[in-house]
């Protein structure tokens, strides 16, 4: 749902704590116009700096800020870290007129060395420790991240997605423009234990013994691969919700989870349907789970007029050794489609290998590394060739090589 987000006053009745059964307070969620709670600005919170001792804060310390966007994170969440330069950036920008906080609900124990090991310091912000059933994930409850909470004029105005926090949007937030923002919406009530598309889950349409269904993206609803048994019903479900195409055969060849990206083979002109987002459910016999795969492979076939193998084949590789050990004879030149990257976030040779390995369209695939290097750099770097980047591996007494050696890839064709 798109709606408009402006800085006048909205109408809403401010969210109280009520008492449950036992006498406990028990958190009210606030939603789009709700006026934010006192114990909310004035609770404890902690501050995670990796490299001092951890203070104690609150949200009113941001109080005076025009808006202040709360970005809920993990240190799972790939999506949510990549968001972590431009934090810094925009807060930089804007300094005085807004704050941009990420706050997780991962302990400090675990964020701290994880940050470390990341080499991620933000320079404009501190992180928020949380608490998701007496902190401020209570009152912003989500099954989704990232998970963005704009808040101005001490209200909630807007719960969205991270692309909506660009240079332009929040100068137009700032200057009372109106702004077209996309609502984010998080089915709370989702139980991935139930069948979907039933709406009587003790009536006859849930006591089927087989039956597969498709259907596009479930809104509210986190990715996931769920493979469970219903014994009471002797059958096994499997749920593959919010799915992209080329996902969906890991059911089939589960080792294919762990291929890098140029493992899986497709054509060039086919990115989009790789990309498609789905939902498929099949519920089967227990008793005839040996041939699972084979019934989620012949409905993916049917349904998209697609198949897949896998195959073993010989591939030129990229082969990382030490400078010593490695053969004049293979050292190639090789140009990248794509630059190859090392970043901060990557300062290591299995990180370098990583990158290599997540795009398919430098056309290339490189062997995983035996023995781990970590790079002491300061600054990113980019490789447009074998050549380049050899000469600054040799610092480091690594050369890579292009070799031919057996690869076991995924090779999704059309029937």
């Amino acid at each position: 749902m798109m709606f408009s987000f402006h800085m006048f006053s909205l109408s809403a009745q401010t969210p109280r704590k009520d008492s449950g059964a036992e006498g406990l307070a028990k958190i009210i969620p606030l939603k789009i116009g709700d006026t934010i709670p006192e114990e909310l600005w004035n609770m404890p919170l902690e501050i995670i700096k990796p490299t001092a001792q951890n203070a104690t804060g609150t949200l009113a310390d941001y109080r005076n800020q025009k808006l202040l966007i709360l970005d809920f994170w993990n240190t799972w969440c790939k999506s949510c870290i990549k968001l972590f330069p431009k934090v810094d950036s925009l807060n930089a920008e804007f300094n005085g007129r807004l704050s941009i906080v990420p706050v997780s609900n991962d302990p400090s124990k675990k964020v701290i060395p994880w940050m470390n090991d990341k080499e991620i310091v933000l320079k404009s912000t501190n992180v928020l420790g949380d608490n998701d059933t007496t902190g401020i994930g209570a009152y912003f409850p989500r099954k989704i991240l990232p998970h963005v909470v704009i808040i101005a004029d001490n209200k909630v105005k807007a719960i969205t997605f991270p692309e909506y926090i660009n240079r332009k949007n929040l100068n137009d937030m700032l200057n009372g423009r109106d702004v077209l923002i996309k609502m984010k919406y998080d089915d709370l009530n989702f139980n991935p234990r139930y069948p979907l598309f039933v709406n009587d889950l003790n009536g006859p349409e849930n006591n089927f013994k087989s039956r597969s269904i498709f259907s596009g993206l479930l809104d509210g609803i986190p990715s996931m691969y769920l493979l469970s048994h219903d014994s009471l019903r002797n059958r096994i479900i499997l749920k593959m919700i919010n799915n992209v195409f080329m996902n969906t055969w890991v059911a089939v060849y589960p080792e294919a989870a762990m291929y890098a990206n140029n493992q899986i083979i497709y054509p060039s002109d086919q990115q989009k349907l790789m990309d498609s987002v789905l939902t498929y459910e099949l519920i089967f016999p227990a008793d005839a789970e040996d041939r699972l795969r084979a019934k989620v492979k012949s409905d993916l076939e049917s349904y998209f007029g697609w198949t897949a193998d896998t195959a073993i084949r010989d591939i030129p590789t990229l082969v990382f050794v030490k400078t010593t050990n490695a053969s004049k004879n293979a050292i190639q030149d090789l140009s990248f489609n794509h630059p190859v990257v090392l970043n901060k976030q990557r300062m290591s040779l299995r990180g370098l290998i990583y990158s290599i390995n997540m795009d398919r369209e430098r056309g290339i695939y490189a062997m995983p590394a035996k023995t781990n290097i970590l790079f002491d750099e300061k600054k990113e770097w980019q490789f447009k060739s074998l050549k380049e980047m050899n000469r600054w591996l040799k610092r480091y007494g690594i050369t890579a090589t292009i070799e031919m050696n057996r690869v076991k890839q995924l090779i999704i064709r059309k029937l």
